[in-house]
């Protein structure tokens, strides 16, 4: 067992409360046609110009994304890996440059601000507070709002999520499917290719409440331990009153855990935990698909958190063999796929993209 930490611990539900009360039904995104990339330049003047903006670029990203650099090369050492392994997180600062993340951010809000992505958050987060029945009632905007408002005052809702706005605009999918993020999710997976399951955009607003304990494997419908999640910060987050995530440390070694002990107790004293702490746009905190982690209420007069997230899976992984026991809060990503597959298949499905391999 591991032993308790002096590390103050994110306030709300105590550690381990609510993990086995997760099986939900959530509303999928419409799937929407992909777009084409974009198109081939030729041409002595435009060859030209490729020359004197190649190394504006490789910063912003190109229609391939963000591309893997000699400091990324030397950043993902053996040592970074064998921690992350042994902790189940990493912090990686500058893993983006600030015209790399202003481009993120800038397709983010676009996305976020349109009606159909705003009444669609809005509907997941009245499904999971009412359910799925109550949510097919608010078919508006305003309709929701007026559902969540008094639970959004008790500081009762966490945030608002976003799923898959990379199926909604090819730029956002390249930069998505970037070569950086594949290089540091296989090689800390240790794999050779990784596929994105889903992404999203966690919008924690002044008044929100806590996250509560959890791990993200647990609500995805792969049979497969090679899954990380990567967490990166589009606004500064501080160090108090921030919401930084707080991650249990090598929970996602704890296979003792879910045959001698009780996801339903509290687990304060059986981690150590460790808060990411000051973490601004163009950092990423990484973590393991099983490994347990956290984030504090957000005060009335603190700031708004936007955080985009990237979940990443080993290629090769399967289906579960049977539905029972997946957690429901992701059903948004896979619902829109999954009936093309049959349980215990490979997953290999446009919907859930492979990454190009990185050397």
């Amino acid at each position: 067992m591991l032993m308790s930490s002096s590390v103050a611990m994110a306030p709300g539900r105590a550690l381990g409360n609510g993990l086995a009360d997760r099986s939900r039904q959530w509303m999928p995104f419409k799937q929407q046609p992909r777009s084409r990339s974009g198109r081939h330049r030729c041409g002595c003047l435009l060859a030209l110009q490729a020359v004197c903006s190649a190394s504006r670029s490789r910063r912003l990203g190109t229609s391939r994304g963000f591309p893997v650099t000699d400091e990324d090369r030397q950043r993902c050492s053996t040592e970074v890996m064998l921690d992350f392994e042994r902790r189940g997180f990493l912090k990686v600062p500058g893993i983006l440059t600030k015209e790399e993340v202003a481009t993120v951010h800038e397709v983010v809000d676009e996305l976020q601000s349109s009606e159909d992505c705003t009444l669609l958050a809005l509907q997941h987060q009245v499904r999971v507070q009412f359910g799925a029945d109550v949510a097919a009632e608010c078919c508006s905007i305003k309709t929701c709002r007026k559902k969540l408002a008094a639970m959004e005052q008790r500081g009762e809702v966490s945030f608002l999520q976003y799923f898959n706005l990379h199926r909604k605009s090819a730029k956002l999918r390249e930069l998505a499917m970037s070569p950086r993020f594949s290089f540091w999710a296989s090689r800390l997976l240790g794999v050779s290719q990784v596929r994105l399951y889903q992404d999203a955009l966690f919008m924690k607003r002044p008044g929100d409440g806590a996250t509560d304990w959890h791990s993200d494997l647990g609500l995805a419908p792969f049979d497969t331990n090679s899954f990380l999640t990567f967490w990166l910060p589009l606004t500064p987050v501080p160090p108090r009153g921030g919401s930084s995530l707080v991650y249990a440390i090598g929970s996602h070694r704890d296979f003792a855990l879910p045959f001698h002990g009780d996801l339903d107790e509290d687990l304060s004293g059986r981690y150590k935990v460790r808060s990411t702490g000051s973490i601004l746009p163009g950092d990423v905190s990484i973590h393991h698909g099983w490994t347990l982690h956290s984030a504090a209420a957000v005060p009335s007069d603190g700031p708004l958190r936007w955080a985009w997230t990237l979940g990443f899976m080993a290629d090769g992984a399967r289906l579960r063999k049977t539905s029972a026991g997946i957690g429901m809060e992701d059903a948004v990503s896979y619902e829109a796929w999954i009936q093309d597959l049959n349980h215990g298949d490979l997953v290999d499905h446009p919907m859930v993209p492979l990454l190009p391999s990185v050397d």
